[in-house]
């Protein structure tokens, strides 16, 4: 029988997935070995994706720190630290575990990236706010979990890691962070990975791969040195010191540095002010920035001219023209 990974089998909210896997994989295949071993495999993640996608989402929400804003259980009675809550059209994506300083485990990094392709294929999405429950936005990963598992479970924490990572920078609608107390190691990178940074003045930022005898991860090299310069980067990570919300500002890691209670109402602000934006049109910016560090001017140039042609068939440009005509504020429907 085709088996599954331990740290799959251990995840309760995927326990029906995993009868559902068992069941199709014990049947006798209607295809050659060749081809059926390949199946298996998607099958898997297919079943995975959705039980991972079928996460919580509460439209009744009104604000981050609403008391409905709580993470719900699943049928096994466990509640998975990963909360999605709407405002509008923002979605709100808040790491809830707040006793163990909103530390991640292996499971929450499947969930964090599970999270964001829902809100990156919803259409009510436009526009995500990405925080952490209590005082903290996150301390990174679960230290009960590293250097357990040998080899193949590092590699499997590095796949878990990329795949959450991915999840966060590749979504295509604004993503803005809202970081207060600590935020460390991947959750770092996390946050690198989102459009904006909005912390609180007293945030403790850190990358501290040199206190515990490793070289960076989860793109934080990379990610750290996009904002900042070479020298600077490199001085950050090999002292692995504490950036405060207020240097983060001043180097420009963070857009604004602000005491903690506002923190979320701005992140709340400009989130609002992006969802009534004309979504294509921002994702397509989004693409731009992204694209940008890999191309030369005439490239850039080829690239928005493949965009713009397109970007006058929406119904939004539509909006934007008439109204500046009629000389009123648009309505922008993300279409």
């Amino acid at each position: 029988m085709f088996e599954l990974p331990l740290d799959f089998r251990r995840w309760p909210p995927l326990a029906s997935a995993r009868k559902s896997f068992v069941a199709h994989t014990q049947s006798p295949s209607r295809y050659p070995a060749e081809i059926a071993a390949p199946l298996k495999w998607l099958l898997f993640h297919r079943i995975i994706a959705s039980a991972m996608i079928s996460c919580r989402i509460q439209p009744s929400c009104r604000n981050a720190g609403c008391a409905d804003a709580k993470p719900t259980s699943n049928p096994n009675g466990v509640v998975m630290p990963i909360d999605l809550a709407m405002d509008g059209n923002v979605a709100i994506i808040t790491i809830n575990r707040p006793e163990k300083k909103n530390a991640l485990t292996l499971d929450m990094r499947m969930e964090v990236q599970a999270v964001f392709q829902r809100v990156q294929d919803d259409p009510e999405v436009r526009a995500i706010i990405f925080t952490g429950a209590g005082d903290d936005f996150s301390a990174g990963s679960d230290v009960s979990e590293m250097g357990t598992g040998g080899v193949p479970g590092s590699l499997l924490k590095m796949r878990l890691l990329h795949r959450m990572l991915r999840g966060v920078s590749h979504t295509n609608k604004p993503v803005i962070a809202a970081v207060k107390g600590v935020c460390i190691g991947m959750s770092w990178s996390m946050a690198l990975a989102c459009d904006f940074i909005v912390a609180a003045e007293d945030a403790r930022f850190q990358f501290a791969f040199r206190h515990i005898g490793l070289a960076p991860d989860g793109g934080a090299s990379f990610l750290l040195s996009r904002y900042v310069s070479i020298q600077r980067a490199k001085e950050i990570i090999y002292s692995g010191r504490f950036v405060s919300g207020r240097e983060a500002a001043d180097l420009g890691l963070a857009l604004e540095a602000l005491p903690a209670n506002r923190v979320m109402e701005r992140a709340l602000e400009m989130a609002r002010n992006y969802a009534a934006a004309p979504t294509v049109a921002l994702q397509m910016m989004k693409r731009q920035f992204d694209a940008s560090a890999a191309q030369n001017l005439d490239q850039a140039l080829d690239f928005e001219a493949n965009i713009q042609p397109l970007m006058v068939q929406t119904e939004d440009f539509r909006e934007g023209t008439t109204s500046f005509k009629e000389k009123r504020k648009p309505i922008f429907k993300g279409a």
